[in-house]
């Protein structure tokens, strides 16, 4: 009876549980750390695209390869970006990135994410 009421050997069996549990809460972590740093950076290439088609003499299609290009330096082919760009009336210029955001590390399934950059166009001023 007095071996049923111990505690001989528990820290066996509790440290698995925990440790996974430290682990998942890590892995978690890290995962929305990799989503933030590249929503971040995908906002930051469709604001540059944007500021870049805005300047005299640039069309918006410019913005959108220079966005798409900044995309390509930072991340390479691994993130399967592609850039729009549309000029309002009033002369607002809006880049709009559309990509594919790994949900499970770098490689796992993925969703879908969207970002935009807006400037105005210096011609319109």
């Amino acid at each position: 009876m007095r071996r049923l009421r111990g505690d001989d050997g528990a820290a066996v069996a509790e440290f698995p549980m925990v440790a996974v549990l430290i682990v998942m809460i890590g892995l978690l972590v890290v995962q929305a750390a990799l989503i933030v740093h590249t929503r971040n950076t995908l906002v930051d290439a469709a604001v540059q695209g944007a500021h870049h088609a805005a300047l005299v003499g640039s069309t918006p299609q410019d913005g959108a390869e220079r966005a798409e290009r900044l995309i390509h330096e930072r991340f390479g082919d691994g993130l399967d970006a592609a850039a729009t760009a549309t000029q309002e009336s009033d002369g607002t210029i809006r880049i709009r990135i559309t990509a594919a955001l790994p949900l499970v590390g770098l490689y796992g399934p993925s969703g879908e994410l969207s970002v935009e950059g807006r400037a105005l166009d210096e011609e319109s001023m």
